[in-house]
């Protein structure tokens, strides 16, 4: 016996959605899995960009087994050991949103600062970077005071390892010419370093307010 399915104007209507991709289709970046990490700096660290000196940052890696991380990826030890050290663990929320963030990866989460833009195309990864705001992000970090402004000794050494780069191309360019070019580029950026420093150590005077 057939069964015969009637519609009631008067019951009540059921409304569908948009299908959604399954979990395993969603698009994930096609690289291996990379813990969290913490932006991290040492006061020997230093560089020239721009014509100003900001920090060099390094990263802490919640990798478990891997720097004093233990087994679950607990960062207490690490942490503890990088700052006997001299070292700064930046927070996440220095930033607004957090500077740590997590992408859907193919093997698991992938970690990357929030100035790293991956895109995927045809299967092959990309990731363009955004400089002019990874910088501001160190000059914030200098003007909100979370890592002290360098001491002026530890920029002296740099300057000083490389007026011994400059030398050293001065020595060469004598008998190889081809080394003239290299020697004009790192005696301009000598120049720049010790004008930066310049402007470290005797900051120009705040303007007076009308």
């Amino acid at each position: 016996m057939s069964a015969t399915f009637q519609t009631s104007a008067s019951g009540p209507s059921i409304q569908g959605r948009a299908a959604e991709r399954p979990g395993s289709m969603r698009e994930q970046l096609p690289t291996l899995a990379s813990p969290p990490f913490w932006y991290m700096h040492h006061p020997a660290r230093w560089q020239l960009v721009e014509g100003e000196w900001l920090p060099q940052l390094s990263e802490m890696r919640s990798d478990p087994g891997v720097n004093r991380v233990d087994k679950d990826g607990n960062t207490d030890q690490a942490e503890l050991a990088y700052r006997r050290k001299g070292w700064t663990i930046i927070p996440w929320d220095v930033e607004p949103g957090g500077y740590c963030v997590a992408f859907e990866g193919h093997r698991g989460p992938v970690h990357m600062s929030k100035w790293e833009k991956p895109s995927v195309f045809a299967g092959q990864l990309t990731i363009k970077s955004d400089g002019a705001g990874y910088w501001a992000f160190c000059r914030r970090l200098l003007a909100d005071g979370i890592i002290a402004r360098p001491d002026e000794r530890f920029i002296d050494l740099i300057i000083a390892d490389h007026a011994r780069k400059v030398d050293d191309l001065r020595g060469r360019a004598v008998t190889q010419p081809a080394v003239a070019t290299s020697l004009n580029i790192e005696e301009e950026r000598l120049a720049v370093m010790l004008a930066a420093k310049e402007r470290l150590v005797n900051p120009a005077a705040p303007k007076a307010k009308k």
